[in-house]
């Protein structure tokens, strides 16, 4: 059998936590992953709840009937781990850019995890994070020792060191030691790309109609110029019987329509995009310098508000890119990577950023760990 630990989600007025409501289940381990939900306020709550029932408690430990005091039953109900969602997302905002920016081989299976946890969450529209770990306390029977457990692992998200390096290692090459075993919601059987479409960021692309309407506009300029063209080279030759004079007035309008691609349509384009960026301004966090991750052997560019631009030719982007923002990260080479970005605000676009990477990081891993990222983000609004 051995001592199982439990993962749950419920609604905030639910009494009972039911099999049904687990999300992940682990035998005789802890899963490191599911601390990323909690903050050392919420872990503290927790410590000081259990030893102030086991002060109560301690003295009746030799009696045989010790089960049936209610100070038994109030050290059982200390175990009892509640975290509102609100909470568990705002840590988890927290928790995701610093660990992976350090240790970005854990992106995959974290996001995995994460969408295992969605399927749970989306259900409720106050949900309840709820942590059963009683069975692992009767490996020790001391709750110094078994908090002190539970301390280690909170740690290894709060305060990402190089020394850690081997543990997170041993638990990515293995996703069940990582995340315990994975238990989506049994009533929701959705596919895989159903699954993503709820998961994932709705592009912000404008409307195709527009686009359409726009490419109609500009072709039926063309025509009407053609046209104009024409009569207009037609008229001066009747007038004048000027082959020379014909051809200037044909030309006319053709070099207006050069001098409106060349001229106007760039001052347009880049009025949009200069509009595009002046909202990520807007949006992007005050003070990011202050949270600024740095990387074990350079720089990475995953902050804890968004990604950071770094030096770009294009001087009307912002220097961080908020997470809510980014749709998508994409493998472009080896130590380079796209970003479509969402402005979310009208006019809507997307655009495309690229960033170079140090050299000492992949750009596979980290794309995975700027998705998985985003994917927190989302799960939290």
């Amino acid at each position: 059998m051995g001592n199982r630990t439990f993962l749950s989600v419920t609604n905030a007025d639910t009494d009972s936590v039911d099999y049904e409501n687990t999300a992940f289940e682990t035998n005789n381990f802890l899963a490191p992953v599911w601390f990323c939900l909690v903050s050392q306020e919420q872990f503290q709550r927790y410590s000081r709840q259990l030893m102030q029932a086991w002060s109560k408690i301690q003295p009746h430990m030799d009696q045989p009937d010790v089960e049936d005091l209610p100070e038994w039953e109030c050290f059982s109900e200390a175990f009892q781990w509640q975290i509102p969602w609100a909470d568990a997302a705002e840590q988890l905002r927290l928790s995701l850019p610093g660990t992976l920016a350090h240790f970005p081989s854990l992106a995959a299976p974290v996001q995995e995890w994460l969408e295992t946890l969605s399927t749970h969450v989306q259900r409720y529209s106050a949900a309840v994070i709820h942590l059963e770990l009683s069975q692992y306390f009767s490996f020790t029977g001391d709750p110094a020792l078994y908090l002190k457990d539970i301390q280690e692992y909170v740690t290894l998200w709060h305060s990402p060191h190089p020394s850690q390096e081997k543990v997170w290692q041993r638990a990515a090459d293995n996703c069940y030691m990582l995340n315990g075993e994975h238990l989506p919601w049994r009533e929701r059987k959705v596919s895989q790309q159903e699954q993503a479409s709820e998961i994932q960021p709705a592009q912000s692309i404008p409307p195709a109609s527009g686009k359409r309407q726009s490419k109609w506009r500009q072709e039926l300029y063309i025509w009407f110029a053609a046209i104009l063209s024409a009569a207009l080279s037609l008229t001066v030759y009747v007038n004048t019987s000027s082959v020379w004079l014909a051809v200037l007035g044909f030309l006319i309008p053709s070099l207006f329509i050069v001098l409106w691609n060349i001229i106007i349509g760039p001052k347009k384009n880049s009025r949009h995009r200069l509009e595009a960026a002046a909202t990520l301004n807007r949006n992007s966090p005050p003070s990011y310098a202050v949270l600024r991750i740095k990387y074990f052997d350079g720089h990475s560019p995953i902050g804890v508000n968004g990604m950071e631009t770094g030096p770009s030719e294009d001087k009307s982007l912002p220097d961080l890119i908020p997470w809510l923002q980014i749709t998508q990260a994409k493998v472009i080479s080896t130590h380079e990577v796209e970003l479509m970005i969402s402005t979310k605000n009208p006019p809507l676009s997307t655009l495309q950023l690229y960033l170079k990477l140090d050299e000492q990081l992949v750009a596979k891993d980290t794309v995975t760990a700027v998705n998985a990222i985003v994917l927190a983000h989302k799960m939290s609004v």
